[in-house]
């Protein structure tokens, strides 16, 4: 007699199959027949793929806790309960008097290919108890959001259980989202419509009678679903849920012919919060989102110049982002402790006007008091509040130069440097005593239009005229009462007080419900993201090789590192186009260029389009490196161009004299010396510096004018290691437009032809991480042995700016 189990799905083979095979059926543990009405190895992506498809295991929620209760008549009953925490699940099964399934699954992989194993123990109760161990394995592959494929391997090795063995019992599945074959509406309105088909097969049986279930689901009104799904031997199954943020409700009835063969109710709670329609009042919030320090893309580790540090200002975004797209937050509480980097905050600004425009509003709350970059961010806000106990003070600009040569010389060193352009002004301070013209026009120039725009966007902000914020710019100290009096911020008073303005504002009373949005992921009904924009960060001074640490500037950034993650960037599958984020100051001029290089052969090579976005600062080097881009974006904040090259060594020629130490020189090669730690330029040497630094130089111009289509005349009256600020550098079409990297990511669709309205998926490629034993050691052993040995190469050209551009970066 051929055997005929339940499908990996859990169906109840004694409740629907003719009379002959109920008794081989009846065997194993079985289960409801619906928990929903719907179920399929290729879209159930809840806790029930426990049950159905362990692949899919953690796919919707991060977790959730499942419980089902099924009834046939008073003596057959079903309790069946699922945890799942992440991609992990435990679950059980028991039928009432007769037997029970626990164990646990587990998932790994992709979002486009994953595979799950899930284990159980089978306890039969009667007529005589038996205990044995069954396996299932599960494939899921959705390689479009409109498409899922699955398939699964019930009873891997075969278990006999009461005397006989279990077939392997294959289930091939297709899911299809008929809506989500429009991209636009791809991970909206198309995952609001499900169909299904499985096919059931046993390893042993006759092919010919395999089973056959179609099924799918719609939600016609956001958090009401209605689920069918109809099987061979005439059986239906319908059913409802009613989903909230957090849980769902759902009940099921399967029929055969037309009779009521059982009914099952389910209860979830879950992690991930699903869209609904319907919301009680107690679920509506507003979100916590603090800000302090300087924002950077990375936190990097600093050096003996400085550098290094920073607080990442992408999940301040993703939080802001996530505001605006959820429905149970109706505004956000805003607390800033000491926030800067103005060209990161900059592009922050437009996503609390757009929480404004959006009905939603933004108060915010300055405890302790505020700085620049406190007071920047505020002025976009609904309500700005201070605490009583805050203070204000250094609210002014100010740049300092130290001039070293003179401190260098009462030890005998000289520093060597040649440079091309009267701006170059990197290690200039190590060669002269004072600030030249040239350098004084351009730091004056600079403070002058970072208290423009500081003033003017503030201004705008608070609606109020530019000169009543100015005296509070002197740098004094000044009590919150008196910027609520000059109107810079809105009203003096405590957290509970700004709080109880939010809930005002958002008629959520006064003491609104927070929340943290880092903790209330979304759940995730997409089956894939068609589309990919690649996004490289490349931050820190420039150094030639691999990124790594350096004693003097910290963490830096390598020529081959930044290629090889651009070479992955271009050629991921699904990557439409690439975005270079720099965040750098300059350094190596060889590795600069190779960069450059890099990306230019990797357009021609791939046809992708390449935009980069420039941080607080992209200069020299930072500038260099994006000369061949399709487009280059920067904030009206960044600091770009220094378009110069330079060559800098130290000589401790009268230091050693002083030690009386005596050298004697043996060299093969007339200009050897000029390389020498311990002899000072002659006129020849010197010579021949200025020659190779006007080479590089050109070089540089060249790329720049080749890369930028711009006329030479143009470039270099532009270069001369000048630096410009944002909208300067505009003007003269050193960059193409204004934006942050948002900007320059919907730039990148557009060239990267991505529809409109589509939803994308950022592949990000950050700082590497290191190895297994620099991660488990830290950075502080890496910094304290090894690389804080490392010094910058004084034998190489350096396309460096000057360390001021960074501090007005800041």
């Amino acid at each position: 007699m051929r055997l005929r189990f339940a499908a990996i799905a859990g169906l109840a083979g004694s409740l629907l199959a003719p009379a002959p095979q109920a008794r081989a059926a009846a065997i194993t543990p079985s289960l409801p027949l619906a928990i929903l009405g719907d179920e399929s190895v290729s879209a159930s992506d809840d806790a029930r793929a426990y049950l159905f498809n362990p692949a899919a295991i953690g796919q919707r929620y991060p977790s959730e806790l499942l419980l089902s209760w099924a009834r046939r008549d008073t003596h057959r009953e079903w309790n069946t309960g699922v945890l799942t925490l992440k991609r992990l699940a435990f679950g059980f099964t028991r039928q009432r008097d007769t037997s029970q399934t626990y164990g646990l699954g587990f998932s790994t992989g992709s979002e486009r290919f994953r595979f799950g194993w899930a284990s159980y123990v089978l306890v039969a109760g009667q007529p005589r108890r038996e205990r044995d161990l069954d396996d299932r394995a599960g494939f899921l592959f959705r390689p479009r959001p409109w498409a899922s494929a699955a398939a699964t391997v019930a009873h891997v090795f075969q278990p006999e259980f009461r005397g006989l063995r279990l077939p392997r019992e294959y289930t091939l599945g297709l899911g299809l989202r008929p809506l989500a074959w429009s991209r636009a509406n791809a991970h909206t309105l198309g995952t609001r419509l499900t169909l299904t088909g499985d096919v059931i097969l046993v390893e042993d049986g006759d092919w010919r009678q395999a089973r056959v279930r179609i099924g799918g689901v719609v939600e016609p009104i956001r958090g009401i679903e209605l689920h069918a799904m109809a099987e061979d031997h005439r059986s239906f199954k319908l059913g409802l849920s009613l989903r909230g943020p957090r849980s769902y409700l759902g009940a099921a009835q399967a029929r055969v012919s037309g009779d009521r063969l059982y009914e099952s109710y389910t209860l979830s709670s879950h992690g991930g919060e699903d869209a609904a329609v319907v919301v009680p009042r107690n679920e509506r919030r507003v979100a916590v989102v603090r800000a302090g320090g300087v924002l950077t893309d990375e936190a990097l580790n600093g050096g003996v110049l400085g550098g290094g540090g920073g607080t990442p200002s992408a999940p301040l975004h993703a939080q802001l982002e996530r505001a605006l797209a959820d429905p149970l937050t109706r505004g956000v509480f805003l607390e800033l402790s000491g926030v800067g980097g103005m060209a990161q905050l900059e592009e922050l600004r437009p996503r609390v006007s757009r929480l404004e425009q959006a009905g939603k509003p933004v108060v915010a709350y300055m405890q302790y008091g505020g700085t620049r970059g406190d007071l920047y961010l505020a002025s976009a806000a609904s309500r700005a509040y201070a605490s009583p106990a805050s203070e204000f003070v250094g609210l002014g600009l100010r740049s300092e130069r130290r001039y070293w040569r003179r401190a260098l010389e009462r030890f005998g060193v000289k520093m060597e440097r040649a440079s091309v352009g009267e701006f170059k002004s990197a290690y200039r301070n190590y060669s002269v005593d004072s600030t030249p013209p040239a350098d004084s026009t351009v730091i004056q120039h600079m403070l002058n239009q970072r208290q423009a725009l500081f003033v003017n966007t503030i201004a705008n902000g608070r609606a109020l005229p530019p000169e009543r914020l100015l005296p509070v710019l002197d740098g004094r100290e000044y009590q919150a009462a008196a910027l609520a009096k000059l109107g810079v911020i809105d009203s003096v008073g405590w957290r509970e007080d700004a709080l109880a303005e939010l809930g005002r504002l958002t008629g959520l009373g006064r003491k609104p419900r927070s929340v943290d949005l880092r903790r209330a992921p979304e759940a995730r009904t997409r089956w894939e993201t068609p589309a990919r924009i690649a996004v490289v960060y490349a931050g820190g001074p420039i150094v030639d090789g691999k990124s790594s640490m350096d004693a003097l500037d910290g963490s830096v950034m390598g020529d081959q590192t930044i290629t090889a993650q651009l070479e992955r960037a271009f050629h991921a599958p699904g990557v439409r186009a690439v975005v270079l984020r720099i965040e750098s100051p300059g350094g190596s001029a060889a590795a600069s260029y190779l960069m450059d290089h890099g990306i230019e052969r990797l357009k021609h090579e791939t046809g992708k389009p390449v935009v980069v976005s420039m941080g607080s600062v992209a200069a020299s080097g930072g500038y260099f490196m994006a000369a061949h881009a399709d487009r280059i974006y920067a904030d009206k904040h960044t600091v770009t161009g220094s378009i110069g090259v330079l060559f800098m060594k130290p000589s401790f020629e009268g230091a050693y004299a002083k030690l009386g130490v005596r050298q004697e020189d043996f060299e093969r090669g007339d200009y050897m010396r000029g390389l020498s730690y311990s002899r000072d330029w002659r006129a020849r040497e010197r010579s021949a510096a200025d020659s190779s630094i006007k080479r590089l130089y050109h070089a540089f111009v060249e790329r720049v004018i080749d890369g930028r289509k711009l006329p030479p005349a143009e470039v270099h009256a532009n270069a001369q290691g000048r630096a410009w600020m944002g909208e300067d550098a505009a003007e003269r079409k050193l960059i193409d437009a204004i934006g942050g990297l948002d900007t320059a990511i919907a730039e990148a669709r557009r060239l990267g032809h991505v529809t409109p309205g589509e939803k994308i998926a950022l592949l990000e490629f950050h700082r590497p991480r290191g190895s297994l034993f620099e991660r488990v050691v830290g950075s502080w052993v890496r910094s304290q042995v090894s690389d804080a040995l490392r010094l910058p190469d004084f034998s190489l050209a350096q396309a460096r700016a000057d360390d001021w551009a960074e501090e007005l970066a800041e």
